[in-house]
């Protein structure tokens, strides 16, 4: 069967497709920093308790991980919206093929959530299950990790599609695919790094050296892993689109060397102890990768279509009403977050 005939067809799109393309990197690069920090906060402070040595750092990133995660979600809607729009076709189909697992991510979401209150809110008073709390918590984040990587890999797959013939009750998954894993795991092990980098400001602003220490370790550890998973991911991309990054491509080239420079020059930050050198770099390589992971979407999809092909309806107020509202919204949430870092758990006291 050719795959292309699987494949729906694109509707009009509001605006060119080059604006909805960069919208969709910048929303998606903020959803991942959250996303790292709610889900990488949560793992410090779980390895935190079950190590009982720094049962400080543990409740100050637990107490700050459910407003990450609230922020991780809300970052979230934009890129979804954007992908939808612009590859509709894909999305919408891999997202039918695997229904089932779809819609309980949501549920996963929400457990992941109260999880994430609960261990804040017996921290003290029930030791044993907050720390049950915490571990139900994390389960269920990186369940809804795995099921996005999922629905992510398999809408660039139309030749995966026909397994539905074999399989119509939306329960399928992205198995077979090379680059599920990798992926998966380039985002999760992210987490924990750069959780780690935020621990190591708090730990400079706190004055607690042992913070910044112990927050660094798993920054360069972290992203030292990080370059190995990502040459693995690049490895078990298909040919045409390996070759893109390797030369084809020349804003699929640059964008992969910037990114590896990048984040090869935070890690020498972080081995230096130079720690805002090395967040700067790492909010600037998340970035960099971020245009990286379209280009990978780009390209896969090449043989079954481009952006480009897409009929322009040419309604440009949703599109300027939305980069106001962004704007505005990035204002209030900085705003915010500057109220919200000078609360703190009261940690006197605590080992």
């Amino acid at each position: 069967m050719d795959p292309a005939r699987l494949i729906p067809a694109a509707e009009a799109i509001p605006s060119p497709w080059g604006w909805l393309e960069a919208l969709l990197i910048l929303t998606f690069a903020l959803h991942i920093l959250f996303m790292n920090l709610a889900v990488g906060s949560a793992m410090l402070a779980f390895f935190g308790r079950l190590s009982g040595k720094r049962n400080d750092l543990a409740h100050e990133l637990g107490h700050r991980a459910p407003t990450f995660l609230a922020l991780t979600i809300n970052f979230g809607v934009a890129p979804l919206l954007f992908v939808q729009v612009v590859y509709g076709q894909f999305l919408y189909t891999s997202s039918v093929l695997m229904a089932g697992w779809w819609l309980s991510a949501i549920g996963a979401v929400i457990i992941g959530y109260y999880g994430l209150y609960a261990h804040d809110a017996k921290f003290d008073a029930i030791p044993g299950l907050s720390r049950l709390a915490l571990a139900i918590s994390l389960a269920f984040l990186l369940y809804t990790g795995f099921v996005l990587a999922n629905n992510m890999t398999l809408m660039l797959r139309p030749e995966a599609w026909a397994a539905y013939l074999d399989n119509p009750r939306g329960s399928l998954l992205n198995l077979a695919d090379a680059t599920l894993w990798p992926r998966y795991l380039h985002a999760i092990v992210a987490a924990p790094a750069v959780a780690g980098l935020y621990a190591a400001l708090l730990g400079e602003k706190k004055r607690h050296p042992d913070w910044v220490q112990h927050g660094l370790a798993w920054f360069t550890r972290g992203s030292m892993l990080q370059v190995l998973i990502g040459g693995w991911l690049l490895l078990s991309l298909p040919r045409p689109v390996l070759l893109g990054f390797m030369g084809r491509d020349l804003l699929a080239t640059g964008a992969l060397g910037l990114g590896v420079l990048l984040g090869l020059a935070a890690i020498w930050a972080g081995l230096r102890k130079q720690v805002m050198p090395a967040t700067v770099l790492t909010v600037l390589t998340v970035g960099v990768m971020s245009v990286t992971r379209g280009q990978v979407r780009t390209l896969t999809l090449a043989p079954y279509f481009t952006p480009a092909s897409l009929p322009v309806a040419n309604e440009l107020t949703p599109l300027a009403m939305f980069v106001v509202a962004l704007a505005a919204g990035l204002a209030a949430i900085a705003y915010m977050l500057k109220v919200y870092a000078k609360s703190a758990p009261k940690t006197a006291g605590r080992g």
